[in-house]
């Protein structure tokens, strides 16, 4: 009997589960959706974090690198002539994340990001970082050789 009613209450939840999967690859007829903060300008590929005041570099996905390759990447990134692009911290790239409820908008001005997961600059380890998963919604940790996609952000204050 226990285990029926832990098993119909497991069922509930994962059926009702709060958070929505990323929306990346957003078309313009969907726009309305898109958290008003988050402003995609097409002709410079970047999407503006007004709230923030960030800008995300969002042209064609790099190839994955490993978090040493991802955080000089960003780094030397010469890009709308400025060069104080770096890899996202943890918190700003889980900002980009959906995991809001349903009734609110979903932050997917983004039409280059891939499913896939991308590094964070945040360390967790000597030999970890952080990374997000721009597929599950989620964020964890990876030994720092592996290889992963890497989205490059700026301050637009700095200007």
């Amino acid at each position: 009997m226990i285990k029926i009613i832990l098993t119909l209450s497991l069922s509930a939840v994962i059926s009702s589960a709060w958070f929505t999967m990323p929306k990346f690859g957003h078309t313009h007829s969907d726009s309305k959706n898109i958290d008003e903060n988050f402003v995609r300008d097409d002709k410079q590929q970047v999407v503006v974090d007004k709230k923030n005041h960030k800008m995300y570099y969002d042209s064609t996905p790099c190839k994955k690198m490993n978090f040493t390759r991802a955080l000089s990447h960003c780094n030397n990134l010469n890009y709308l002539g400025k060069s104080n692009w770096r890899v996202p911290t943890k918190k700003e790239a889980k900002s980009l994340l959906e995991l809001s409820r349903p009734n609110l908008k979903s932050k997917h001005a983004f039409e280059n990001a891939k499913r896939d997961i991308y590094w964070t600059s945040t360390e967790f380890r000597s030999d970890s970082g952080w990374y997000v998963d721009f597929n599950t919604g989620r964020y964890s940790t990876h030994d720092i050789q592996k290889k992963h996609r890497v989205i490059c952000v700026r301050d637009i204050l700095e200007d």
